[in-house]
């Protein structure tokens, strides 16, 4: 694995001191381990940091830092583990003066909210590099186990039509790419929730509203995961070339993402 050429754009002293050990720690020689890593970065934070702004801080600084790593490379699981660990402080839980806990990584969910949105035709691969970020952290149930950004991203790769921008071509290229992410680093437990999705709240089904091409009922149903699916076979199979020009790296991940979706079906249905 090559090494990372991580930089921040506009550091700030908490954000600093956080990335001399975030950069080390994400090399792939680093001789860091993920616990000295944390505690580290936790000994930076201040006290009951879950609600600051400095903790804010910190959670840009991830967001920024999983934008500039490869989608394909370990260490977007290797930040998303750190996420993980750091959390695990009694810094960073803090409960409000009613006893209503303050959730361990709500800023770093704040924060991902605000990222959240179409790829910028400039850097294309940012969207696609944060997908597996958030992937990851999926996978690891930071946020619980809820799949909204996972259904999002099928949603717009899959069921809405093509956008009517400039740049359509590479954004969409970004946008299925992005989707793949949510298969490969976390498929089986994404599959998982298909296949017993347990209590649904009314909320999540209004989140879960499908795109213009899916016709069937806002859920996280294996209908659903079939149409996704088709979606990525279309995009490998050139189906689509007509509508929108795929690169070959996008026809080559969505082949993987089909595929792994079949293997998921096949072989987690008893």
């Amino acid at each position: 694995m090559p090494s990372l050429n991580l930089k921040l754009d506009e550091p700030v002293t908490l954000a600093e001191e956080c990335f001399y050990f975030l950069r080390r720690f994400l090399q792939p020689d680093t001789t860091l381990t993920l616990e000295s890593t944390a505690h580290s970065i936790v000994k930076l934070l201040p006290e009951k940091a879950a609600p600051t702004n400095e903790f804010w801080t910190v959670g840009t600084l991830f967001i920024e830092l999983a934008e500039q790593i490869p989608y394909n490379h370990p260490s977007q699981h290797k930040l998303a583990r750190l996420v993980q660990c750091i959390g695990k402080s009694e810094k960073v839980f803090y409960q409000f003066d009613s006893g209503q806990p303050y959730f361990v990584h709500q800023r770093l969910k704040e924060a991902l909210v605000d990222q959240q949105s179409f790829p910028d035709p400039e850097f294309p691969m940012q969207h696609v590099n944060l997908q597996a970020f958030v992937a990851n952290l999926d996978d690891l149930h930071i946020f619980g186990t809820n799949y909204t950004w996972a259904i999002w991203a099928q949603r717009d790769a899959h069921e809405e039509d093509p956008i009517e921008k400039e740049h359509r071509a590479v954004i969409h290229d970004s946008v299925v790419l992005g989707a793949a992410q949510y298969i490969l680093w976390g498929g089986q437990g994404f599959f998982k929730q298909v296949i017993c999705p347990g209590d649904v709240s009314s909320y999540d089904l209004r989140c879960w509203t499908p795109g213009q091409r899916y016709k069937s009922k806002a859920a996280l149903s294996l209908d659903r995961w079939h149409f996704w699916r088709d979606g990525f076979n279309a995009v490998a199979s050139r189906e689509k070339e007509k509508e929108i020009e795929f690169s070959q790296e996008c026809k080559m991940v969505a082949l993987k993402a089909a595929n792994m979706m079949d293997a998921l079906e096949m072989n987690m249905t008893f």
